[in-house]
This record gives C-alpha cells, sequence and structure tokens, in this order.
C-alpha cells in the first residue's frame, strides 16, 4: 500500500517515515509540510492508498483540511497522527470516515500494530467473497455494545502479555485517579518501561482505557492513561 505523510515538524515526519519503512507492504511515497503541498502532492499522485494527516499546518485550518482532504479525495483511507485532544476533532474524525486516531507522541509498536491493522482490513475487502458477518460488521464499523468497566479477561492473551501481570496494571490504573503515565506504572508494578508500555498499549487495543496528553511546564507532553 502507498503511504503519504502529511506533517509540519520535519523531524517528527522523518520518526514516522522510519516507522512506515518498518513495515512489510507499505511503500512510502513522500512527506509534506503543509496544506498547500499536500493537495498538491494528492493531485499528481492519485495512487496513493492512506494518508498519515497531522492536522496543525500554518496555512490551513484543521476541520477544514480535513473536510477538503475528504470532499476530494473520498477513496482516500486517513490515519490521524495529532496531538490534540479536542473531543470534536474526534467526533469530525468518526463522520469523515477517518480509520484511526493517533495521539502524539505515538509509541512505535501502536503505530505499527496500526498500520498492520488496516492492512488487515484492506486484505478482507480485496477478497473475492462478496458476503459479511455480523462480527466483520463490528470489527470494520464498531458499534458493538460496550460493557461497565471491568478487568480484561485472560481466556486469551497475545504473546508476551501473562494474566497476573495484566490484572496488576489494570488494578494500579483501577485506584489512580488521575491515570497513570508509563513511569508511574513502572513505580507502582515495579517492571520496565518497555513492559509497562506493552501491558498499557495493550490495554489500549483491547478498549479497557484511553490515553491523553499531559502537559507539564517543561518538556514534551507526557501520555497519560487512564481507566474508561
Amino acid at each position: 500500500m502507498n503511504v503519504l505523510i502529511a506533517e509540519d515538524d520535519y523531524r517528527v515526519a522523518m520518526i514516522h517515515s522510519a516507522y512506515v519503512d518498518a513495515c512489510s507492504g507499505c511503500n512510502q511515497v513522500g512527506h509534506v509540510l503543509n496544506g498547500h503541498d499536500l493537495f498538491k502532492r494528492l493531485a499528481e499522485s492519485p495512487d496513493v492508498d492512506l494518508l498519515l494527516l497531522d492536522l496543525y499546518f500554518p496555512d490551513i485550518e484543521r476541520l477544514d483540511l480535513l473536510r477538503n482532504v475528504r470532499t476530494k479525495y473520498p477513496a482516500l483511507d486517513i490515519i490521524i497522527v495529532s496531538a490534540s485532544d479536542d473531543v470534536a476533532i474526534l467526533q469530525h474524525a468518526k463522520r469523515f470516515g477517518v480509520f484511526a486516531f493517533l495521539q502524539k507522541p505515538v509509541d512505535e509498536s501502536l503505530f505499527k500494530q496500526t498500520l498492520e491493522d488496516y492492512a488487515k482490513e484492506q486484505t478482507f475487502f480485496k477478497q473475492s467473497n462478496a458476503t459479511f458477518s455480523k462480527m466483520d460488521a463490528e470489527r470494520v464499523l464498531g458499534g458493538k455494545p460496550k460493557t461497565t468497566s471491568r478487568p480484561p479477561s485472560a481466556n486469551v492473551l497475545p504473546t508476551g502479555i501473562d494474566a497476573i501481570t495484566l490484572e496488576r496494571v489494570y488494578k494500579s490504573l483501577k485506584e489512580a485517579q488521575e491515570g497513570l503515565t508509563i513511569e508511574g506504572t513502572c513505580e507502582e508494578i515495579g517492571i520496565s518501561r518497555t513492559t509497562a508500555r506493552r501491558y498499557l498499549e495493550h490495554l489500549v487495543r483491547e478498549a479497557h482505557i484511553y490515553t491523553q496528553l499531559s502537559y507539564g511546564e517543561i518538556g514534551r507532553p507526557e501520555r497519560r492513561y487512564r481507566l474508561k
């Protein structure tokens, strides 16, 4: 699949570029740094399948950007990669058929997993059969009823996730009113950053928790995990 990166920060664009190049089946066709160049590139490259879209450009308002991309290129798939935590933006993303919304700073494993999920969905749509099941509809469009907060099931866990540690991470999140950062999880559980990130991102993918960006007085914003 052909991927175009739209990101106004050149350094961040290079990081995301490396993530894309590391994903099997992804063919990066370049990156653009502003809205004008984005629409020029899309007009010149009709073979782009997926747009990794930041929302903050100096030459176009973010809702106009999203609306114009969707209006002019209705068949183009979009993954938003943005620091925004504005719920109105999230609502518009849903209405405009955005595949996923990744909040900056994006963990490499989550970035790659999202691209892999997108690739799997495209493979599903390209199958020769023209029918789908209820489970397919729930997976692609969502809408499956959500239950109230409860511990994650330990019946089927991916490699690298064990039930005991998962329960400890979940319990710590449940007791933390303000949520936990990766560092906070390390302190609470006594595990490494890599392990904490793996378990937290697993809970995000399973929709048990969500993330917010926490801005301090100095330095980069922290990714804070909260129980739903």
